[in-house]
């Protein structure tokens, strides 16, 4: 304690406080998107009205869309609740840009991880479980949504310029998931064959995004080969993987372009800890479980590649506060 009660701290303490409310407003976030709360704000209305429409407790419904007009996501007018720009485009279920299964992918890696951390402190890592199993319809939802607000469209900008895109006619999307990146790459290049590579559960969730307009290969990219003869090869977050994998994984890549292929990889690093703080936390998410490292630098990362036979030939940043993404191009050597 202050030898003097009335002496304020040397240091702000609302580096604390708020930490601590951005716990509780996620927690109201997520707790509106498992209940689809948003859709029924569609027209302005009242809480009681919507808690009568989803059988909830009126009073906390109540206090649950003051807390949501705290943060934003609402707005109350005359006792009557509607929403948010924010919230219209992105916690509508019917929106393009929704985010309600990457919300609840978060909540669950915080319920099901970040509990732990003071457990794998003590103990060590608690043990990564290698199983594919998370990799269900729910995740790769998720993932689309995570593309489709920011890392997508950038990353189509910078690739659509590269010559070796223009004149490219086979393109694989390496661990693709639900296609996106595949399908976008056609859509700008008609005349290209494009292919995804991935678990065969996870591609009956691919064929509801691009349909027969890309084509499928189902299989396990660190166990199967992946084809061979392609000009482009594309992975993105799909090679947060320790070192000896991933250099097997890379020189298979290699051994899998045409002679003057190229590998786009669009990933996390950590270069900044402070710039690169959602990174920080991403590795420290794995190792609570891992004894491993996935996240590496860009240098680290380079070198790896160098290694394998590649020849780095352009990083382009295309960060933002919670996405330090990197696309790196390397060419075969």
């Amino acid at each position: 304690m202050p030898k003097k009660v009335i002496e304020l701290p040397p240091a702000d303490p609302n580096i604390i406080s708020e930490l601590a409310q951005s716990v509780e407003k996620f927690s109201v976030l997520a707790t509106a998107v498992e209940l689809n709360l948003f859709d029924h704000f569609k027209k302005p209305k009242s809480a009681e009205e919507v808690a009568k429409e989803l059988n909830l407790d009126e009073r906390l419904t109540k206090k649950v869309c003051n807390a949501l007009v705290a943060s934003g996501f609402l707005k109350e007018i005359n006792g009557k609740y509607s929403l948010t720009k924010a919230s219209k485009v992105f916690l509508l279920s019917d929106s393009p840009f929704y985010q309600g299964n990457l919300i609840k992918l978060y909540k669950k890696t915080r319920e099901e991880r970040w509990s732990k951390l003071l457990e794998a402190l003590k103990n060590g890592p608690l043990g990564f479980q290698g199983n594919n199993s998370v990799f269900n319809e729910s995740f790769i939802l998720a993932m689309a949504e995570g593309a489709v607000r920011g890392d997508l469209p950038k990353t189509v900008e910078v690739v659509k310029e590269l010559p070796e895109f223009k004149r490219a006619k086979k393109l694989l999307d390496l661990g693709g998931g639900h296609g996106l990146y595949a399908l976008a790459f056609k859509e700008i290049n008609p005349e290209l064959d494009a292919y995804v590579f991935d678990l065969p559960h996870v591609l009956e969730t691919t064929k509801k995004f691009v349909g027969d307009k890309v084509n499928l290969i189902p299989g396990d990219f660190t166990k199967d080969e992946i084809g061979s003869g392609y000009d482009i090869i594309f992975a993105s977050d799909v090679l947060y993987r320790p070192h000896e994998e991933l250099t097997k994984i890379l020189k298979k890549v290699h051994a899998s372009l045409s002679d003057d292929g190229i590998l786009i990889t669009k990933h996390w690093y950590i270069d900044d800890l402070k710039e690169d703080s959602t990174a920080v936390f991403f590795d420290l998410m794995f190792s609570i479980l891992d004894k491993v490292d996935r996240v590496y630098s860009t240098p680290e990362f380079c070198d790896i590649l160098e290694s394998c036979g590649f020849e780095v030939v352009d990083i382009v940043d295309i960060s933002d506060t919670h996405s330090p993404s990197k696309i790196i191009v390397a060419k075969v050597r």
